[in-house]
This record gives C-alpha cells, sequence and structure tokens, in this order.
C-alpha cells in the first residue's frame, strides 16, 4: 500500500510543492525555523491535509506537525485588535452571566443569580455580610 490507509495521497514531488525538509538527526528532533516557514506555507498556501504535510517531514507525525503548527506557530499569527479586545470582554461578560444564571438553578427555586454571586462572594470574604439584606434580597 503507497498511499497508506484513506486519506489524500502524497504530493511531495509534484509541480508547485516545494521539496521536502531534510530527516532531523539526534534524540530530539529540534525545529528549525525553516522547517517551521515549510510547515506554514505547506498549512496556509497549499491548503494540505495534515496526513500530506507529514510527507515532507521524515521522522514526524502529522500529529507532531499540527500540534507544532497549532500551539507555536498558528499563535504567532494571532493579532489582537480593539474590535477582538471588545469581543472578548463581552464573551467573558456573557460567561459571567450565564454561569450565574447556571448556579442559581442548581441552588433551587427563589435564588436568583445575582443573590448567589452576591452570597458566593460574602462567603469568599470579598463583600461585607450586610450586602444582600440591604439590597432586599
Amino acid at each position: 500500500m503507497s498511499s497508506g490507509v484513506g486519506g489524500a495521497p502524497s504530493v511531495v514531488g509534484q509541480v508547485g510543492m516545494p521539496a521536502p525538509a531534510p530527516r532531523p538527526r539526534g534524540p530530539k528532533l529540534k525545529f528549525t525555523p525553516e522547517d517551521d516557514a515549510l510547515l506554514i506555507d505547506l498549512k496556509e498556501n497549499k491548503s494540505l491535509t495534515w496526513k500530506q504535510i507529514a510527507d515532507f517531514f521524515p521522522g514526524r507525525s502529522s500529529g507532531t506537525l499540527q500540534v507544532r503548527y497549532c500551539t507555536k506557530l498558528k499563535a504567532k499569527t494571532t493579532q489582537w485588535t480593539d474590535e477582538t479586545d471588545q469581543k472578548l470582554r463581552t464573551a467573558l461578560q456573557d460567561y459571567e452571566n450565564e454561569k450565574w444564571r447556571y448556579v442559581s438553578n442548581k441552588v433551587g427555586p427563589g435564588f436568583t443569580p445575582q443573590a448567589c454571586r452576591e452570597r458566593a462572594a460574602q462567603l469568599s470574604g470579598e463583600l461585607p455580610e450586610e450586602v444582600g439584606a440591604e439590597e432586599g434580597l
């Protein structure tokens, strides 16, 4: 079986494809800057599958390459903007609101999300005991 089990066929050696990376030597198999550049090119510009990309990296598995790309290389291209910062803030606030709705449902009928949030803060020492009583909760 030359094409492997299922999946896309190898594209190494085809027109328009870069040369494979040299086989790494030594026990640690460190990635070089050239390896990283090739990996980014194959994934972002050639739109290859991880199996096809692995054919360009003798001695490395598709899983190893995917982890390298997703944790070390792709993250470096992420640019935070004012818009994405605001989306993050909104998502965190939505999560915070939803979290207390979930908690109040677990505590039982009659306990609002706000009451649960304030009581949790009291129990952790963040608010004085009388805050809930003053607001009529």
